[in-house]
């Protein structure tokens, strides 16, 4: 029961279901368990040759309209319990996907996308299946035992005693394997996980894979993987396959104790107070395999429920993880003219801090240029500044505001930024540059297409602007990248980021995209970080980092009068 009122924040919208559902389980139980009470009666008519004419033909009749009422409210039960678990798994889904578009980057970067998307995926479906099945057979159940226990009650209190109390040693079975069963569902979720991330890792990966010929070490490491899946799961199914035999071992010796019991009061015409006769018994008989049954059914998908109930575990978790850092309360409502980092560190592992008090005055309309060797910091300095991480220690400042006490989309409604690692959609191409910018007309799509040099090689695709594209739909990583500048350029942000922006253009289209930039960092703050030295000798001030702090600073000429790591650095490439 526990398990179940762990969806309830899942139900929204869905109460009106449960209520109607409810009804209907009702009526569809009720008239079918009417039925072998009435049939009973039938049966002591015939026994004792005593048949009344007008009641047994009136039985008969009543026992055909509870036919058609339970048949009827059956179906609508099963229609809404369905339904119920469809509405359950959309919110489910939503609060997902939801989460993860709220997670902190560092959730995301530290786990293996397989296994993210195997909770919005197979886990999801893994829950829809269990729920259905569990839900219903469960929601059935207790109205069924409810009415079993009446109708037994009614015909002879004393075997229906023994029903009841024999009833728990079937119920604690059941609990005990079932809990036992709990950690290998557990750990066949999670192995499950792990196989879809290295599916997921190699298949991305397959040109690499390929052109280092390591393939057969692939599949030797995957083999691995799967192998300790194949393990937990025949551990869980095996596990579950106990459940269903030794419950109905034991519902079988309460049938036999029933029917050992029952003929005794018959043979003997033992008095408990109430009339029972063979048909009472042959009624009481069948109420008892429907006592039962719901006992029965629930074994039966018991492996479902805890498998479903392992996936949701999975699934609740990451829709309660910690939200990303601190949104603010502080709204910017004019243009950002100042922009300073003081006293920043950050590390992404404690053991190794990877910027070093950084401090940095970024003044309106300069163009910056953070350059240095791999693993420097540069990135790290616009992930902080994009507060997709927070520092430690010191902040960010923009008009003298700390950016950590400013709401992030303020402060990113005012900074555009084009990456290394494109990121195209399934659409037209249209729809790729407004996607920024929903509200701009086809004029200043087509303007910002221009701008950026891309209107070239749009114009010459089969429908042009309508060309449905995607990620892997042929287009050369320079031309995505030209999609993506197209889509910076048409917001005209205040603040213009290219982390490697022109790494994967060649030169030809570089040059023209430099006079863009120049176009559209003309008057705005603009962060360059690049390895060519080429696309950043006219910053206004070229920063050089190396292990996460500043090392020199100055303009190109400057720079290079010092002799110092950058002039090495222009040298290497230039020389």
């Amino acid at each position: 029961m526990k398990k179940f009122l762990r969806l309830k924040p899942y139900l929204q919208g869905c109460r009106w279901i449960v209520v109607l559902s409810l009804f209907c389980a009702l009526l569809a139980t009720g008239s079918k368990l009417l039925i072998p009470f009435l049939a009973g009666k039938l049966i002591n008519q015939l026994a004792q040759n005593q048949v009344d004419e007008t009641s047994f033909g009136l039985y008969l009749k009543i026992m055909f309209v509870l036919v058609g009422i339970g048949t009827l409210f059956r179906y609508a039960f099963d229609y809404l319990t369905a339904l119920l678990g469809q509405m359950v798994i959309k919110n489910l889904r939503k609060s997902l996907f939801k989460a993860y578009q709220e997670a902190p980057i560092s959730y995301i970067d530290q786990r293996r996308q397989g296994d993210l998307l195997l909770r919005l995926v197979n886990d999801v479906e893994n829950v829809q299946t269990g729920l259905v099945a569990g839900f219903a057979a469960f929601y059935d159940g207790v109205i069924a035992i409810g009415f079993t226990l009446v109708f037994m009650a009614t015909l002879n209190w004393a075997l229906a005693l023994i029903v009841v109390l024999l009833t728990p040693l079937s119920m604690l079975i059941s609990r005990k394997v079932s809990r036992f069963n709990s950690k290998y569902f557990k750990a066949q979720a999670a192995s499950s996980g792990e196989v879809m991330a290295f599916a997921n890792e190699s298949l991305t990966n397959s040109e690499t894979v390929e052109t280092l010929d390591i393939g057969g070490a692939r599949e030797q490491d995957f083999a691995k993987v799967n192998e300790g899946n194949r393990q937990n799961t025949f551990k869980a199914a095996f596990g579950a396959s106990l459940i269903n035999p030794s419950t109905r071992l034991l519902n079988a010796i309460i049938n036999a104790a029933v029917i050992a019991v029952g003929s005794y009061f018959l043979i003997d015409k033992v008095n408990v107070g109430v009339s029972f006769l063979i048909g009472d018994l042959s009624a009481f008989l069948t109420y008892a395999a429907n006592y039962m049954q719901p006992f029965n059914e629930i074994s039966d998908v018991v492996t479902e429920i805890d498998y479903a109930f392992a996936s949701f575990k999975r699934i609740d978790d990451a829709v309660n993880l910690k939200r990303d850092v601190n949104a603010g309360q502080e709204k910017l409502d004019g243009p950002i003219t100042s922009l300073e980092a003081k006293d920043l560190h950050f590390s992404y592992d404690p053991s190794r801090e990877i910027i070093k008090g950084f401090n940095l005055a970024i003044r309106q309309g300069h163009k910056i240029a953070l350059v240095g060797p791999t693993g420097c910091g540069k990135t790290t300095l616009i992930n902080l500044l994009l507060r997709f991480y927070d520092p430690q220690k010191g902040a960010f400042y923009a008009n003298g505001i700390s950016t950590q006490d400013i709401e992030k989309s303020s402060f990113r409604n005012h900074v555009g930024m084009v990456l290394q690692d494109t990121w195209i959609f399934s659409g037209t191409v249209y729809e790729n540059i407004v996607y920024a910018k929903p509200s701009a007309s086809k004029e200043e799509v087509y303007r910002a297409a221009e701008k950026a040099q891309a209107s070239g090689f749009i114009e010459r695709l089969p429908q042009g602007y309508d060309t449905l594209i995607s990620d892997s739909s042929g287009l050369s990583i320079g031309e995505k990248q030209l999609l993506c500048v197209a889509r910076v350029m048409l917001l005209e942000p205040e603040i213009v980021i290219l982390d490697e922006a022109t790494s994967a253009i060649d030169i030809r289209t570089e040059s023209l995209l430099s006079k863009s930039f120049a176009e559209l960092m003309k008057g705005k703050t603009s962060l360059v970080v690049a390895h060519r030295l080429s696309t950043i000798v006219a910053s206004d001030l070229i920063v050089v980092m190396k292990d996460g702090e500043i090392i020199e600073s100055g303009n190109h000429q400057e720079l290079l009068a010092k002799k110092g790591f950058y002039a090495s650095l222009y040298d290497a490439q230039f020389h």
